[in-house]
């Protein structure tokens, strides 16, 4: 009974620092929108002067790729899941 409850003392501490808080995920979504924000900006400013034509295009295809992307990752996971009965009825 004491080896159980101090394998517990142990893990329990690990457990609970493993967990992200609401705040955290949040603030590394805006970080990764930030960083991709700054890398199309950078992508596009290569060929293209801002304010352009080309510029707005070259911008909303990079938008329309990550968005196309985004789906594809979706469904791979959504299929992971349901392959291991995790998302049945999605």
């Amino acid at each position: 009974m004491i080896r159980i409850a101090l394998i517990l003392a142990v893990l329990l501490p690990v457990g609970l620092s493993a967990c992200a808080s609401r705040e955290e995920v949040q603030s590394g979504r805006v970080a990764q929108q930030v960083a991709q924000d700054a890398e199309d900006d950078t992508a596009c400013r290569a060929d293209n002067e801002p304010d352009t034509e080309a510029y707005e295009a070259c911008r909303a295809d990079r938008t329309a790729q990550r968005a196309r992307q985004s789906d594809i990752d979706y469904q791979k996971a959504r299929d992971f899941d349901r392959v291991l009965g995790g998302l049945d009825n999605l």
